[in-house]
């Protein structure tokens, strides 16, 4: 259902100035939510996409009869900054008579502590926590957080504000308050609420955090920052592995955790005693049947290699049903000691072990849930088309198994029709129609569906296409390397700062630019991405970017689509003057993917199932990182594009149309392009902020 735009932006308006597309973007908002609906926003950088989307939500939310709360959704813990900075615009600009805007920011449990143990490991701090809450040996979340509760709603706070006002404390609160549950229990009397995806999207979490808060889906409007994240996020929520090492983990925790249910009870007596012997029972059997499935379930691997060294990929869909059919056998082999299947997932969820706080390879999950999560899902998806089990070897030797979720509009469809609307808005969300049908947004419910267009981009954001390259596999070599290198050589020459390169794969990014390396490190300095980095060694680099400018020292940086630098990073005050993006990052034959297609091809034609499941996830990455330069509308940056396969139509309709590529037939005209350039903007943007 379709609905047009109104008039109007309201009284929420962070900036005196509105431009055309975000006051154009208000309208819709206004008119999506205030009709109980939503709007997909695809709205480049520079329109001011946040204070839009606030500014609807938040007018609609104050002009209802029972306001509900805004909840702004966000994957990035700079986004945060950047909405509590608008919302603190929005109130300085306010009617006398307006009650200002009420926000609460909340981060991770850990990342908001002020205890002592919020140094230690992630896996780590969530039993210590827990522990010390259960006990009540935790002060600052003993401390009564009512006390600094309207300090919170009076003006708004950045995360990091409030930890710091909450771990200060005085003489009625000498070891401060957590700012953690300050946050969660001051969420209900706000107007805004700052947070992450999984608050509303992964199951476990919102059972816990929304009834914390006092919030009730249904009472929500929803801003999703970032959406084309989503889809992923969603799946992200369903994907568990696990491999023969899980099981013999999983062994070897029961027996830890015998040990201590063993020792626990030797002080017993009575019906304690019979309690803690009937549990050492269960545990014993529990070892057993984990045993039989060590030994037993590698002939059921053997059974199906077959499959898997005949499959034109490396890895195989499997049945679920069949799965959870041999494993359900081995369970009741030892008539004795048989457990169903639904009764062996609870067991294992209840297994409890201690954690080294000295090991680095710690997991986010013990060996124990990982493999009841896993046996959980196939349990309740195995009819469902939505869902894939995949099973290829870990470096060829090991088998694994893997859970997919291909679909993730079974799980938004019915929380979207819950809550009362929503925003969901982004850069790359392109085309929205897309992730319209993705997510499976309400039909019955008004929605506005549109690409947004910013003037400013093709004059100080032109995008060159190069027609002589490609990363296609079967026209890779020695002259397609030679020419994409000189077309990366020519716009180093002819840009004055930092210029970002971003391939494909690891492998290609060390194939054209990391090998050419000594041609490199003569005329820049090289910032190399490494697979696994972390986000702060990430965002150190752009610190180095920035001192690196200051001594009037230009940097190549070197990274991944669909990487930390090229998706994850924000980089301020215009410090790349260039991106070069090397090839297309198209998923890789497997066994998931042939799924995925399949699937779409079911739900939609096989047009658009080609375009859901390959072209338009890997254009989008590449949308993702040419973004990367231009985050204020005064930013300028040079964009190539060192492949040619994007000026045939099944990948040129899969960019926006407000990008207006010109075609570079060689590394000179990239040269002469790159040079015009920088002599009409020399200088990148200047910022007072």
């Amino acid at each position: 259902m379709k609905a047009g735009p109104t008039s109007g932006a309201g009284s929420f308006i962070a900036h005196e100035d509105l431009r055309d597309a975000q006051a154009e973007m208000i309208g819709d908002g206004i008119a999506a939510l205030g009709a109980g609906g939503f709007l997909l926003a695809a709205a480049p950088t520079g329109i001011g996409k946040t204070a839009a989307a606030l500014a609807a939500a938040i007018e609609v939310a104050r002009s209802s009869e029972e306001p509900p709360v805004v909840m702004f959704l966000t994957g990035r813990q700079s986004q945060h900054r950047i909405v509590v900075d608008t919302v603190r615009r929005i109130n300085e600009r306010l009617e006398p008579d307006t009650p200002g805007v009420r926000l609460v920011d909340l981060i991770g449990q850990q990342g908001m502590c002020i205890n002592e143990i919020r140094h230690e490991h992630r896996a780590l701090f969530s039993r210590l926590c827990a522990e010390k809450r259960g006990s009540r040996t935790c002060r600052p979340w003993l401390a009564d957080a009512n006390l600094i509760r309207p300090r919170i709603l009076r003006d708004p706070l950045h995360v990091d504000e409030l930890v710091s006002m909450c771990k200060a404390g005085d003489e009625g609160m000498p070891h401060g308050i957590c700012p953690w549950k300050a946050a969660r229990e001051s969420a209900s009397s706000a107007d805004v609420v700052v947070c992450d995806y999984n608050h509303v999207f992964v199951e476990a979490v919102r059972e816990s955090s929304l009834s914390a808060m006092g919030i009730g889906l249904e009472n929500t409007l929803l801003v999703v920052d970032e959406a084309h994240n989503l889809p992923d996020r969603i799946r992200k929520g369903f994907e568990r592995t696990i491999r023969m090492k899980v099981i013999r983990d999983a062994i070897y925790e029961i027996e830890e955790h015998t040990e201590r249910t063993q020792s626990e009870g030797a002080s017993l007596d009575g019906a304690e005693a019979d309690s803690n012997n009937a549990e050492l029972d269960r545990l014993r059997r529990m070892k057993a049947t984990m045993r039989r499935l060590r030994n037993e379930l590698p002939k059921w691997f053997a059974e199906i290699d077959g499959g898997l060294s005949s499959s034109r990929t490396d890895d195989q869909r499997v049945s679920m049903t069949e799965f959870l059919s041999r494993i359900s056998t081995i369970l009741v082999e030892d008539v004795e000691r048989a457990i169903e299947l639904g009764d062996l997932v609870r067991m294992l969820q209840s297994i409890r072990v201690d954690i080294v706080e000295d090991d680095d390879d710690i997991e986010e999950e013990t060996a124990c849930v990982r493999l009841a999560i896993l046996l959980h899902t196939c349990m309740q998806h195995h009819d469902s088309p939505a869902f894939a089990l995949v099973h290829d070897k870990l470096g060829g030797e090991e088998h694994r198994l893997t859970t997919h979720l291909l679909d993730p509009g079974v799980v938004s469809e019915g929380l979207l029709d819950e809550c009362r609307g929503g925003v969901m808005m982004s850069g790359t969300l392109f085309p929205p129609q897309m992730y319209y049908d993705l997510l499976k947004v309400p039909k019955s419910r008004v929605s506005i569906v549109k690409e947004y267009t910013s003037h400013f981009l093709s004059e100080r954001r032109p995008v060159l296409i190069a027609k002589d390259v490609t990363s296609r596999y079967a026209e890779r070599g020695e002259e397609n390397t030679a020419r994409i290198r000189a077309h990366i050589h020519s716009v180093l020459r002819q840009t004055p700062g930092h210029v970002a390169v971003f391939a494909p794969s690891y492998a290609l990014l060390e194939q054209i630019v990391l090998e050419d390396e000594d041609w490199v490190v003569r005329s820049r300095q090289l910032l190399e991405e490494r697979s696994g980095a972390s986000k702060e060694q990430m965002d150190s680099m752009v610190d180095r970017l920035h001192q690196l400018r200051r001594s009037k020292t230009p940097a190549l940086l070197a990274g991944v689509l669909g990487g930390k630098l090229a998706e994850g990073v924000d980089y301020p005050g215009n410090i790349l003057d260039a991106v070069i993006c090397i090839g297309l990052p198209l998923p890789p034959p497997s066994a998931r993917q042939d799924a995925l297609r399949e699937y779409y091809e079911d739900e939609y034609d096989s047009a658009l199932a080609w375009r859901y499941a390959g072209s338009q996830p890997a254009v989008n990455r590449l949308l993702q990182a040419i973004g990367r330069p231009i985050r204020k509308a005064a930013d300028r940056a040079l964009v190539v594009l060192l492949e040619k396969r994007l000026l045939q139509r099944g990948f040129r309709i899969c960019m926006p149309d407000g990008i207006h590529a010109v075609e570079s037939v060689d590394s000179d005209r990239t040269a002469r392009h790159t040079g015009r350039f920088f002599r009409k903007f020399p200088d990148p943007a200047r910022y007072t902020e």
